[in-house]
């Protein structure tokens, strides 16, 4: 057995029994098959699936694998994303008047994360963990949260995994006694908050290549969702980009996403950034300041494709424009000129930290 420091979570099937217990079960299995892989499908690096285990999908991290707090919400609300969505298309597209097709609208799903400890037992072919807090995790999905707080879909994270995601984001706080654990503080994450806000989307602001100037590619040989997470996690970023000394953020909501900026100590000058569109794990825009131009700024899209064995990135920089709309070319040349050399010594440094660890 190997002992790890990681995440553990759970995505748990709320009114799952009552669902069952009062629905037709040739009906009723296919429509809960079809949720638990919609979640199971987003389960991916650097989350490993841990197991299925009757209405749940279960998956874990361990501390080697780059996972920021951002990474881990985002990943807990495209969970639930795809889970909506699945629900969603099943309740719009059935005409069947059985109680199973007429019940399903009922069903919710809930989210649990705990930072802590655990050991991996390879039992056979099958990995299973072991230890307190995986004791824990599954303790923390049986809680008064919904009735106690109103949020009915959500995340629940303990004190533990907030404090390492180290996120600002909105959270309610909650605590629960659990036996041999005590008083265990939590907080609790409106998901369906965050789903209201995919379904409504956001003013898109994505290049194609022909919409830009010069476009740079690269195969990078690791999953499409450890790339983003290196492109846009600023702790991660600081590792790999060229002659870039310190990071500094700026997040009005508290985490990564539209309105964030960036501020990168680069040795030649402080270039400043703000994502204008975010749409994780496929592309994310920002507007970059010319740092010798007052008022002008370049456009830019990341868009990442996965590929067999690794992820394609498509970086596009669009036309610059100062603030009375009118065109810098000077700026589009010296920005191309710098990022062709630039790119590849950075992507040359990431290659090596998103290669699997042993």
């Amino acid at each position: 057995m190997t002992a790890q420091n990681g995440y553990l979570l759970i995505a748990d099937i709320s009114g799952y029994t009552q669902f069952l217990t009062s629905s037709e079960l040739d009906h009723a299995n296919p429509i809960l098959q079809s949720l638990l892989q919609a979640v199971a499908e987003q389960v991916d690096a650097p989350l490993h699936f841990w197991k299925l285990e009757g209405d749940a999908v279960l998956a874990y991290s361990t501390r080697q694998e780059l996972v920021s707090g951002d990474l881990m919400l985002t990943f807990c609300e495209n969970l639930y994303n795809a889970f909506a969505t699945r629900l969603q298309d099943i309740v719009a597209n059935t005409t069947c008047p059985c109680k199973a097709c007429a019940n399903a609208h009922g069903l919710d799903l809930k989210i649990i994360v705990h930072f802590g400890s655990f050991e991996e037992m390879q039992v056979g072919p099958v990995t299973d963990l072991s230890g307190a807090d995986v004791i824990l995790v599954h303790r923390m999905t049986k809680t008064g949260a919904a009735a106690e707080t109103g949020v009915r879909s959500y995340a629940l994270f303990s004190d533990a995994a907030v404090r390492q995601m180290q996120l600002e984001a909105a959270m309610a706080p909650y605590s629960q006694d659990f036996e041999h654990f005590g008083d265990v503080s939590m907080q609790v994450y409106d998901l369906a908050r965050a789903w209201d806000r995919f379904r409504a989307g956001q003013e898109r602001d994505f290049l194609e290549e022909a919409d830009g100037v010069w476009t740079y590619r690269r195969r990078i040989d690791a999953p499409v969702q450890l790339v983003w997470e290196a492109l846009t996690a600023p702790e991660f970023k600081v590792r790999w980009m060229d002659r870039v000394g310190a990071i500094r953020m700026e997040n009005p909501e508290g985490r990564l996403g539209p309105g964030s900026v960036y501020h990168c100590a680069h040795e030649l000058a402080e270039f400043v950034y703000r994502i204008t569109d975010w749409q994780p794990f496929d592309y994310f825009s920002t507007r970059i300041k010319d740092p010798a131009r007052e008022g002008v700024e370049l456009p830019e899209t990341y868009h990442l494709t996965p590929v067999p064995g690794g992820t394609e990135l498509r970086y596009t920089m669009g036309r610059a424009f100062d603030s009375a709309g009118n065109r810098s070319e000077a700026s589009e040349q010296e920005a191309a000129g710098f990022l062709a050399e630039f790119w590849p010594v950075s992507f040359d440094a990431m290659d090596p930290q998103l290669a699997p660890r042993s």
